[in-house]
């Protein structure tokens, strides 16, 4: 009889006593069983043949089972360009980009230095994974300011933000960043609850 294991799931839950991207684990996964009868013949010690007669799971996998907050908590950020007020702070990996530098459009097109959704490309302007960050979310990041998520592009995928600029202003960026994202709060059935590991 031969062993091995079966993988556990994880199985997520809502709790709306748990802040915001807190988790916690309510139950631990436990790995199952699977065994499988099989008859090996042997001649003079070598194996000369194997023939599986049967395969049933000895102990069945047991779910991970994880809670993540839903409670939103609004806090207050003092900046050099104010305080805001926010509701969810992310840490997410920061570049840049101008028209010149965006690689998809040349001058001459017609959509040449608009974001993705028309908006023209300039400081403030902030390209998002909607997966992680609803289209229109304002936003303030130390050492930029103030965005909004008016662009998406092809490498900008879960916890990242393209920071816009004009051409003649271009400041590089590539570090890692707080991304605090201000009011309004968006109406439940559009935040993501659960960030991208």
């Amino acid at each position: 009889v031969e062993e091995e294991p079966i993988a556990f799931e994880t199985v997520y839950m809502p709790d709306p006593d748990l802040e915001l991207d807190q988790q916690r684990v309510l139950q631990q996964g436990h790995a199952g069983t699977l065994a499988r009868q099989v008859r090996v013949r042997y001649e003079d010690g070598v194996e000369v043949s194997r023939a599986l007669e049967g395969e049933w799971v000895a102990v069945q996998p047991e779910p991970q089972v994880v809670a993540y907050g839903t409670r939103i908590v609004l806090r207050s950020l003092q900046t050099p360009d104010g305080e805001f007020l926010y509701w969810r702070k992310l840490r997410a990996l920061a570049t840049s980009y101008s028209p010149l530098t965006a690689g998809d459009k040349q001058p001459g097109d017609a959509r040449f230095g608009l974001s993705g959704t028309g908006t023209e490309v300039v400081r403030g302007i902030v390209a998002v994974d909607p997966r992680v960050i609803n289209l229109y979310t304002k936003m303030y990041i130390p050492g930029y300011g103030t965005g909004q998520a008016l662009d998406v592009g092809g490498a900008v995928k879960g916890l990242r933000v393209d920071l816009g600029y004009s051409d003649e202003y271009l400041v590089p960026w590539n570090n890692w960043v707080d991304v605090y994202l201000l009011l309004p709060v968006p109406p439940p059935d559009q935040i993501i609850w659960r960030l991208p590991e």
